[in-house]
């Protein structure tokens, strides 16, 4: 039923009572298991991702349990898409305060969206083998994100060879929150030199580089901010805007299949911490 795994994986694969238990939990079932910590933890949930086909949700206490879960991953799964769904540090709601601007500069807010887009698009796809398995802390599952209907309405896609109007894309970015500055430091910022339009959107790694002909994409590439040099020449890109004051009433969880398991790591834990968070 497997092939190519690493040895260390065999071991549980082979394991009867595991196989039976993991069967179980990809069939909607609860189960539960004693003695798993640490690094251990990481090594079951890459042996249960042997499985099944859709993604899987680790929920934690803090935080730092889901980063070093994430970390572990990396030795297990290096190829998979180890994601983190980080918690915002700024709890107030989004939407109803004007500074926050869905927080354009805020890494954090960036990496929920990133996370957020690849699960809509591996539903968009139809994507029948996922390899995402998401790490999050309990407090991030509970803060609203975008619905997946306005995700994807205020998702645009910028590519080689699209007409668009360079002053119209500059007077968008402005009504959506970001910053117009003489050169792009941060998040949310977006410069123009002549013909030239660099731009970086929160859920970017890095920035990009639109060069216009008119009123044509001739090209775009990635730069680094440091040495604003190239790093590749990309065909297309899709830009994202949320204004702050959209609601935004939708959970993570409404981005996962039904078929997705939800495993709670040290459980005892995150209902204590989830207690607090009611404090």
């Amino acid at each position: 039923m497997f092939s190519n795994v690493p040895p260390f994986f065999q071991c549980l694969l082979d394991h009867a009572p595991f196989a039976g238990a993991v069967s179980e939990l990809w069939a909607g079932k609860s189960i539960s298991a004693d003695g798993v910590h640490g690094g251990v933890c990481a090594l079951a949930v890459a042996a249960i991702r042997q499985y099944g086909k859709s993604p899987i949700l680790m929920l934690t206490a803090a935080t730092e349990q889901a980063e070093k879960i994430i970390d572990d991953l990396e030795l297990f799964l290096p190829t998979a898409q180890n994601l983190l769904f980080p918690a915002l540090e700024q709890q107030t709601p989004i939407h109803e305060t004007e500074d926050y601007i869905f927080a354009l500069t805020d890494d954090l807010f960036g990496q929920r969206i990133r996370v957020l887009k690849q699960l809509l698009e591996e539903q968009l796809l139809e994507n029948l083998c996922s390899q995402i398995i998401i790490a999050a802390p309990i407090l991030s599952l509970l803060q609203p994100v975008p619905s997946r209907e306005l995700l994807k309405k205020r998702t645009q896609t910028l590519q080689v060879g699209q007409q668009v109007n360079p002053e119209q894309l500059r007077q968008f970015l402005i009504e959506s929150g970001y910053h117009n500055v003489p050169a792009v430091d941060l998040p949310g910022e977006f410069a123009v030199r002549g013909s030239i339009f660099d731009l970086f959107a929160p859920d970017w790694k890095q920035p990009i580089r639109a060069e216009f002909f008119d009123e044509e994409i001739e090209s775009i590439r990635r730069f680094d901010l440091v040495t604003q040099r190239s790093l590749e020449n990309i065909n297309k890109i899709d830009l994202t805007r949320l204004l702050p004051n959209e609601t935004v009433e939708a959970s993570l969880l409404d981005y996962l299949p039904p078929t997705s398991p939800i495993i709670l790591v040290e459980p005892r834990e995150i209902e204590l911490a989830a207690q607090q968070l009611d404090k």
